[in-house]
């Protein structure tokens, strides 16, 4: 006999699993939104690639009791060659970004650095062989329209900052495409332990030539976007385990958690074209998040037809 219940998006489980994967994205919104606004306040006369390099050495010993003994893991992998380039593109993605950060508005930031699923859209038609279907075509048109609305190319002149996280915006695309790549072989832990090791190293000789001496202020700082973005990245992996569609739609919250810390810590009132850029973007980002994780449901169904026909009978 068919019960009137709901269909199974609906039901108790799936509606636990969005307010999951949206709550998780919530928090590391608020938390990546936090490392702007202490880079901006207390990190602001220290290079960025020292910034960078002491960033990761305090995620690395705040990761440690989370890793443990599986440490050396990281040296035997057999994706030792994709750590290190996720490492390479993700150590100059962080510079740029607290460049970006300390040169033009924390929206203006926020606002083009969500074009990181679109990047992430096209690396995987170009390096994984993932098709570009007309939808996903007109949604990333869309969303570098809505770029455009915020850079006003043209009319306005594109100062470096912009440039910096246009470029941040592609690497971290790139970089969290070789991770989904590193998850057949590693947990999310020694991953994100895996990317701060890496980094570090990367962004070692690089910081010594640029060495500034670091004041108690700095040191608060550093500890503070270490800490902030550690639980960041793991709150992102929880988010992950819910529908992709609401954890891409939390992200919404970030522009509005960079809007309030922009006017309340540093008179940065948003322009028009920004807040419209953004939310075309947004849109657009949306969309293609959406689309992703129906493929991705299907695709689960189509391997394994028992599930969806125990799913069925629940309806």
């Amino acid at each position: 006999m068919t019960s009137a219940l709901p269909a199974a998006s609906s039901s108790p489980d799936a509606g636990r699993a969005i307010r999951h994967a949206l709550g998780w994205m919530i928090v590391s919104c608020m938390l990546f939104a936090i490392v702007m606004v202490a880079v901006r306040m207390l990190l602001h006369d220290l290079p960025p690639t020292q910034t960078a390099f002491l960033r990761y050495v305090v995620g690395i010993g705040l990761l440690m009791p989370f890793v443990g003994r599986r440490f050396p893991q990281i040296w035997r992998s057999p994706a030792r060659g994709g750590i290190l380039a996720r490492g390479i593109l993700h150590a100059i993605a962080v510079s740029f970004w607290f460049y970006s950060i300390k040169v033009i508005p924390l929206a203006d930031v926020n606002a083009i650095l969500n074009l990181g699923p679109v990047w992430a859209t096209i690396g995987a038609a170009l390096f994984l062989g993932e098709k570009l279907r007309l939808r996903r075509i007109m949604a990333i048109l869309v969303s570098f329209a809505g770029a455009m609305i915020i850079i006003k190319p043209g009319f306005n002149d594109i100062v470096p900052g912009t440039w910096a996280v246009m470029v941040t915006a592609a690497f971290f695309a790139f970089s969290d495409l070789i991770a989904k790549q590193l998850k057949a072989h590693h947990d999310d832990n020694l991953i994100i332990m895996a990317l701060s090791v890496t980094i570090a190293l990367v962004s070692l000789p690089l910081a010594i030539a640029v060495w500034q001496p670091i004041s108690l202020l700095n040191w608060l700082g550093v500890f503070v976007i270490g800490l902030a973005a550690t639980l960041g990245h793991m709150s992102l992996m929880r988010s992950f385990a819910g529908p992709m569609w609401a954890a891409q739609a939390g992200k919404y919250v970030q522009l509005l958690f960079v809007i309030l810390f922009g006017i309340t810590l540093f008179d940065e009132i948003p322009t028009v074209s920004t807040l419209v850029g953004a939310m075309v973007v947004l849109s657009a980002v949306s969309y293609i998040a959406m689309r992703e994780g129906r493929r991705q449901e299907s695709d689960a169904m189509a391997e394994n037809p028992q599930a969806d026909d125990e799913r069925q009978g629940q309806r």
